[in-house]
């Protein structure tokens, strides 16, 4: 178990507060935790003797950001997929997961969780697509309790691959009674970590799945209480001739408020209706899908903006700031729209969307679209202390932070400037550092506490198992894996399994 004040008391700063209809109100205020909840929020508390004190004098106290697409056990390929696109990252990114061994799973994944934890982001949904045994699955949960971070593990099902050699090959024909398996027992022993805060959902792409297949997997999950299902909904050049995922859920009577839709970028009219109707949600990941080919971000749009959220999608393609990803779907939806009206012969005298609707796909739509919105997402009495803290007068934030906190948060801060993380009512980062964690043996069976026998960690040791494991994985990587022939073999599978899905 870990040891931490019961009470916090952060003081004197300008809390982001919502009102009922989502908007925003900077608010001189004080904020009072107790365990892992805010119980006081007032202009003059007076603390409990014992309260630990944090000076919020000229901070910006923000809800924790939530993070709402994330394959958190890629870190080991940060700088890799710096010119791919898409096509590219299938093979030497997603794919790469068949030579993590299960310690490699678990770094990646602490060191992923560090890392948005550094950023200010306080919950993560893991579309865990790195499932070759039980081990693997308990390493990445086993990483998502020690880093302290709230989460939702989406155990996966998804193809695997067969062979590197001579040729790339994958197994498109699911397992899907020994992967059902798998989940169900993880079913029994969630929720995890101290509070139960790393939830188990599940994670399921539409292609290539009959939807025979599909359907009973979407209907195991929610009999044995997945918090959420996730899946690609990615429509791009290379796969226009299939139905999208959308299509497929809708036809077969698996889109439900429990659903979370990742990029959906080129949804029509009549599917973002159907999303709408059953209560779904979309996870945009502005700059991997401005890059890999995915098209415009859609979590801006008028239409969008209530069913969407935000996400960073892997750490191995970009950065992991929130506010980052949420000002580049900003920008970029502003000058979609006035190149629209160029276009057009038009000039819309309009600037589209706000920087508070940035700042609230990264709060409280991303805690709605995942099921959440009474928890997390914003700072209210009786919802869980996950709160982020950023300092106002550093270079970048001196006077936006004075004029227009939300701004300032958005289009001017960086990592740098996030000072103190709260995730749970725990401290994970502190005067800019992040906190010594503690590693748990083993993840509990119903509790929803650690075993005893736990490691306690720094950054330091973090990132030296990291480089370990990294050069372990290049290693592994150089001797079976030849690139072109692994493009070849993936265009080849894909285009089998497509013909496959079509005759089912």
């Amino acid at each position: 178990m870990e040891n931490k004040p019961s009470r916090v008391l952060l003081k004197g700063g300008t809390l982001l507060l919502h009102e009922e209809n989502d908007r925003v109100v900077p608010t001189r205020s004080d904020l009072l935790i107790q365990d892992d909840r805010i119980v006081q929020i007032n202009s003059d508390i007076d603390p409990p003797v014992g309260t630990k004190i944090i000076d919020c004098t000229n901070a910006l106290v923000s809800p924790g950001f939530i993070d709402t697409h994330r394959h958190l056990w890629q870190s080991q390929q940060k700088g890799l997929h710096c010119d791919q696109i898409l096509l590219d990252y299938f093979h030497s990114g997603n794919l790469a997961s068949s030579h993590y061994a299960p310690k490699d799973v678990f770094c990646g994944v602490l060191s992923s969780c560090m890392e948005a934890i550094d950023a200010g982001t306080t919950t993560v949904v893991d579309h865990a697509h790195v499932n070759y045994s039980s081990q693997h699955n308990k390493e990445a949960i086993r990483g998502q309790i020690a880093s302290g971070i709230r989460s939702v593990f989406c155990y996966c099902v998804h193809p695997r691959v067969t062979t590197w050699q001579p040729e790339l090959k994958l197994d498109h024909q699911i397992s899907l009674d020994a992967d059902m398996d798998e989940f169900r027992k993880l079913a029994k022993e969630k929720p995890f970590g101290q509070n139960g805060r790393v939830r188990l959902g599940f994670a399921m792409d539409t292609m290539f799945v009959p939807p025979k297949v599909l359907k009973t997997a979407f209907d195991e999950a929610r009999k044995h209480g997945a918090h959420l299902i996730t899946s690609h909904a990615t429509q791009v050049s290379m796969m226009d001739n299939m139905p999208s995922a959308v299509a497929v859920l809708n036809n077969n009577a698996l889109l439900g408020p429990d659903v979370l839709l990742s990029h959906g970028n080129n949804i029509t009219p009549e599917e973002l209706r159907w999303v709408e109707t059953a209560g779904a949600h979309f996870s945009s990941t502005p700059l991997s899908e401005l890059q890999m080919g995915h098209g415009h971000p859609i979590c801006l749009k008028a239409d969008f903006l209530p069913l969407s959220s935000i996400g960073t999608d892997s750490n191995s393609i970009c950065t992991s700031s929130i506010p980052a990803q949420a000002s580049t779907a900003l920008q970029a939806t502003r000058a979609r729209q006035m190149a629209e009206s160029m276009k057009n012969g038009t000039w819309d005298g309009t600037i589209g969307p706000t920087v508070e609707d940035a700042f609230n796909l990264a709060t409280l739509l991303g805690a709605r679209a995942i099921g959440l919105g009474n928890e997390i997402g914003s700072l209210e009495v009786g919802k869980k202390a996950d709160i982020v803290i950023f300092q106002g007068q550093s270079p970048t934030m001196i006077p936006a932070g004075e004029r227009h906190p939300i701004a300032a948060i958005i289009l001017h801060s960086s990592v740098r400037d996030v000072q103190t993380v709260i995730v749970d009512g725990i401290v994970r980062k502190e005067n800019g550092s992040l906190c010594q964690i503690s590693v748990p043996a083993d993840i509990a069976s119903n509790s929803g506490t650690c075993h005893s026998g736990e490691e306690a960690l720094e950054w330091k040791d973090v990132a030296k198992l990291l480089r370990d494991s990294q050069s372990r994985l290049e290693e592994v990587k150089s001797t079976v894996c030849d690139e072109d022939a692994a493009r070849n073999g993936l265009i080849r599978s894909f285009l089998d399994a497509m013909a496959q899905a079509s005759n089912a």
